[in-house]
């Protein structure tokens, strides 16, 4: 780090993961649009890499699978370059559905985990960092029976 600059642009970098992982976790439309340049690449698996009108519509498709997503970002690098980055972000995202056991017998509910890596570009635009490209990269998944809280 060269200067107190650095820290703050590190540090809002690290602010627009978590932002993120709200956004999603939430369907905040707004915000979630608010992270992202106009010329986004987004890729995920070996699907084609998807463009911000794509974008805006992950939040809302992913609820629409499952009854709840909670994200956790947890390690993060980030490298400066002016009003470029890169960086490296881990994150745990459970995904929360209800499954039946035979014949549509009892209910009970399931978390599909995901072990993430992000693969990052990120870019000031009027004076914030939003993301350039993000890659995910899925290092493990796994499912377990939970039980949620009372609601």
């Amino acid at each position: 780090m060269n200067s107190i600059d650095d820290l703050m642009d590190e540090l809002a970098i690290r602010d627009l993961s978590h932002r993120y992982a709200m956004a999603l976790d939430k369907n905040d439309v707004e915000v979630w649009r608010a992270l992202f340049s106009q010329e986004i690449v987004f890729e995920s698996g070996t699907s084609a890499p998807r463009e911000l009108e794509d974008v805006v519509r992950i939040p809302e498709d992913q609820l629409k699978r499952y009854k709840k997503t909670l994200h956790s970002v947890t390690t993060q690098q980030v490298f400066l370059d002016g009003d470029k980055a890169t960086g490296e972000v881990y994150c745990v995202a459970h995904h929360i559905y209800e499954d039946f056991h035979q014949n549509d017998r009892l209910p009970f509910d399931l978390s599909h985990n995901f072990l993430i890596r992000y693969d990052d570009d990120y870019v000031r635009e009027d004076g914030r960092w939003v993301f350039a490209r993000r890659r995910i990269i899925t290092e493990a998944r796994f499912v377990h029976q939970i039980i949620p809280a009372a609601t």
